[in-house]
C-alpha cells in the first residue's frame, strides 16, 4: 500500500476528528446549562458510545465484505448530519438525538484501524495505529479551543453557544467526506473474505476464537479498563474544572487542547520508535502507570496550573497505551476477520465509554472529585496488573 494512501486516511480522519474535538468538551457544559444532573450529563455523553458499541462491529464486518473505503464514506456522511443536529439543539432531548446520530456514524474507528492494518507490516503496526491516535490528539489540540471560541462568539451575537461549533464541525466532516471520496483508495485485499455474514457480536465463532485466545481476551480487557477510566475523566474533569476552578467553555477548550498536544506528539512521532525499542507490552505497562498517577492526583490539586501538570500524566498514559493495545490486537487476530475483531475491539472501547461517563457523573454527584477520580485510578491499577500477563511480542 502506498504511503500516500495512509496520508490520505490520516487527513480524512483528522478533519473528521477535528469536528469531534470541537464538540466533545462542550457537551457536558451545555447539558449542564440545559438543567442536567451529573448522571444525566454522563448519559448525554455516553449515548454516543452506546451507538458505537452496537455499530462498530457491524461496520467492521461490513468493511470485511465490501471494503474499508465505502464504509468510511458512509460514516463520514452520518457525522456531518449528526454535528448539524447538535448545532440546532436547544434542549437535552435534542442533544441526545444529535449524539445518537453522531455515535452511529463515528463507529468507523475499527474500520480505519483495519485500513491501517491492511496497509502496514507488523513491525510498523503500532506506528500506523498511532496515526489514528495522532489524529485524535490533533483534533483535541485544535478542536476544543476552536469550539470554545466559536461558542463564545455565538453567545456574543445572541445565539445558543452550541450553534457555531456544531455548524463548523458539520462542515469539517463534509470536507473529510469530499477528500475521502476523491483520494482514498481501497486497502482490503479481495482475497480476504469473512467466514460468516453474521454481525460479529452475534457470531459464536468470533467469540469462541476470542475465548480460546487468552492473549486477545487479556488485551481487550485491558483496553476496556483504560478507556473506562479515561472516558470517566473526560466528563468529570469538565465538572471538576467548572466547579473548583470556575472554568468557562473557553477554558475547558484550551485545557483539552493542551492534553491533545501531548497525545499527538506521542502517537504521531514517538510511538513507532518506542514500540520497536521496547515492545508494545512494556509501553502498555508504562502507560497505565502514568494514567494511574494522573487520575490519583487530580483531586489533590487546587491550582489550575497544577491541574495542567497532572493532565500531562493522563495524556502520556493515553498516548502510550491505546495504539500499543490496538497493535497487539492485530498481531493476535486472523487476517480474514481483522475488520470484525477490530470492530469488536472498538465496541469494547465503546462499552467503556458508555459506562465511564455515567458512572463518573454518578460518583461525582455522590462523592465529588475524590470518588470519581480515585475509582478511575483503581480501574487503571487492575489494567496494569492485567497487562503484565500479556505474552511478550518482541520489538522488530
Amino acid at each position: 500500500m502506498k504511503r500516500s494512501s495512509l496520508l490520505v486516511l490520516f487527513l480524512t480522519v483528522f478533519i473528521d476528528l477535528l469536528g469531534f474535538g470541537i464538540v466533545l468538551p462542550l457537551l457536558p457544559y451545555y447539558a449542564r446549562e440545559y438543567g442536567a444532573t451529573g448522571m444525566v450529563v454522563g448519559m448525554v455523553v455516553g449515548v454516543y458510545s452506546l451507538m458505537q458499541f452496537f455499530f462498530s462491529p457491524l461496520w467492521g464486518r461490513l468493511s470485511d465484505r465490501i471494503g474499508r473505503r465505502p464504509v468510511l464514506l458512509i460514516s463520514l456522511t452520518g457525522s456531518a448530519i449528526g454535528y448539524m443536529l447538535f448545532a440546532l439543539s436547544e434542549s437535552l432531548v435534542a442533544l441526545l438525538i444529535a449524539r445518537i446520530v453522531s455515535g452511529i456514524a463515528a463507529a468507523n474507528i475499527g474500520t480505519a484501524q483495519a485500513y491501517i492494518a491492511d496497509s502496514t507490516t507488523p513491525e510498523n503496526r503500532a506506528k500506523g495505529m498511532g496515526m489514528i491516535g495522532a489524529a485524535f490528539g490533533l483534533g483535541f489540540i485544535f478542536g476544543p479551543p476552536v469550539g470554545g471560541l466559536l461558542s463564545a462568539w455565538g453567545i456574543s451575537l445572541g445565539f445558543h453557544g452550541n450553534l457555531f461549533p456544531g455548524v463548523v464541525a458539520s462542515v469539517l466532516s463534509a470536507t473529510a467526506l469530499t477528500v475521502g471520496f476523491f483520494a482514498l483508495a481501497e486497502s482490503k485485499s479481495p482475497d480476504l473474505v469473512p467466514r460468516s455474514g453474521l454481525p460479529p457480536q452475534f457470531d459464536p465463532e468470533i467469540w469462541s476464537m476470542i475465548g480460546h485466545r487468552r492473549a486477545l481476551a487479556a488485551i481487550l480487557g485491558t483496553l476496556f479498563l483504560i478507556i473506562l477510566a479515561f472516558a470517566s475523566m473526560e466528563t468529570t474533569v469538565t465538572l471538576h474544572g467548572r466547579d473548583r476552578f470556575g472554568f468557562t467553555a473557553r477554558d475547558l477548550g484550551f485545557f483539552f487542547g493542551a492534553m491533545g498536544v501531548i497525545v499527538a506528539l506521542i502517537q504521531g512521532t514517538l510511538i513507532g520508535p518506542l514500540s520497536r525499542t521496547f515492545g508494545e507490552k512494556k509501553l502498555v505497562a508504562a502507560g497505565t502507570l502514568s494514567l494511574l498517577a494522573g487520575l490519583a492526583l487530580v483531586p489533590l490539586v487546587y491550582e489550575s496550573s497544577l491541574l495542567y501538570g497532572v493532565a500531562l500524566l493522563v495524556a502520556i498514559g493515553q498516548g502510550l497505551g491505546y495504539p500499543s493495545l490496538t497493535s497487539l490486537v492485530t498481531r493476535v487476530s486472523p487476517a480474514r476477520d481483522l475488520g470484525s475483531i477490530l470492530g469488536i475491539s472498538s465496541s469494547v472501547g465503546s462499552l467503556a465509554r458508555i459506562i465511564g461517563p455515567v458512572a463518573g457523573g454518578l460518583l461525582y454527584d455522590a462523592g465529588g472529585s475524590q470518588a470519581a477520580f480515585y475509582s478511575g485510578a483503581a480501574f487503571v491499577l487492575v489494567a496494569f496488573f492485567l497487562s503484565l500477563t500479556f505474552p511478550r511480542v518482541a520489538p522488530e
